[in-house]
């Protein structure tokens, strides 16, 4: 019965709720909430299958036994859990479709972590080939005549615009890009780029996963607009947009997602989500974050209320 349930749940969050946030108007509205909203959804799924895979050849209240005895709550310290493991067809399905899918990820995560080190190492011997550092703006800036800035993460990286953009911009374009690119690296967003790319490659049948990854990217940007837009005016922001969108077009980093929408966006400057909106939508994050863990827990709360009385 709970196997059956977790499964239309995962199906129905999986393929229905990526059309509905997708089309969402309040995500441009309150882009920091939208990410939440998306990767609370992906977290929920993976959580439940995860959790259905394992309920083949381990009983529920066995997981949420183990969960409740690891804080050791009413004098638990010395109870034992043992499972009895039968070799039946679910318990081997269980262990073959946990074992593919585990096996899958590791492969996808292993070649995303490889392709993306040596995308930022052939890009720092670029930055310090053709490059200098400039030190009242704490940027790199590369010799070359296209318009472009992005963000090199990690210890070695920063913030790396050309000598094109460097041109193109007014001060105060400059001050706004930078800060939009310094938020990109102070948000680690290159870290949840590189984790729903992983779901996305790794289950390219999952809707959820896959438009996921690509709307995360549009949210990314809009949040790190918003944070420019806090240090510099947000039409001063819009005008940066354009100037590097302009041509010769950009390869990477600040203008080359959704500029239109961006650019719109910022010169209608909308107001922000009312509080009661911004909370309903959290409750529900938080719902599709604790419903896996409630899943399992619930059951062996019953039994350590019994255990208790």
């Amino acid at each position: 019965m709970i196997f059956g349930v977790l499964a239309v749940y995962a199906a129905v969050v999986a393929c229905g709720l990526p059309c509905s946030l997708r089309d969402a108007s309040w995500s441009s509205r309150a882009p920091r909430l939208a990410v939440v909203m998306w990767l609370a959804a992906m977290i929920s799924v993976v959580s439940v299958a995860a959790l259905a895979a394992a309920l083949l050849f381990v009983p529920l209240h066995a997981i949420g036994d183990t969960l409740v005895l690891l804080v050791q709550w009413c004098g638990w310290g010395d109870h034992s859990l043992t499972v009895s493991i039968r070799w039946t067809a679910p318990w081997v399905a269980g262990v073959v479709v946990g074992a593919a899918a585990a096996l899958r990820l590791l492969q996808v995560a292993v070649a995303v972590a490889v392709g993306g080190r040596r995308s930022r190492v052939r890009h720092r011997h670029d930055v310090r080939l053709l490059g200098r550092f400039h030190p009242a703006l704490r940027i790199y800036v590369l010799d070359h005549a296209g318009r472009s800035a992005f963000c090199l993460p990690g210890r070695s990286g920063g913030v790396v615009i050309t000598e094109g953009a460097l041109r193109a911009l007014r001060p105060t374009e400059l001050d706004a890009v930078i800060a939009h690119e310094r938020a990109h690296l102070a948000g680690r967003h290159h870290l949840i780029l590189a984790t729903t790319a992983i779901l996305a490659r790794a289950f390219p049948i999952v809707p959820l996963f896959v438009a996921g990854h690509e709307e995360l990217r549009r949210l990314l940007e809009l949040t790190a607009d918003d944070s420019a837009a806090r240090r510099s005016a947000p039409h001063v922001v819009a005008e940066a947009v354009l100037r590097l969108a302009a041509p010769p077009a950009p390869v990477l980093g600040m203008a080359n997602t959704a500029v239109r929408q961006r650019v719109l966006r910022l010169l209608a400057a909308d107001p922000p989500l009312p509080r009661s909106a911004v909370a309903t939508r959290g409750l529900l994050a938080a719902a599709l974050l604790l419903l896996p863990l409630a899943v399992t827990v619930v059951p062996a709360l019953h039994d350590l209320g019994y255990h208790c009385a």
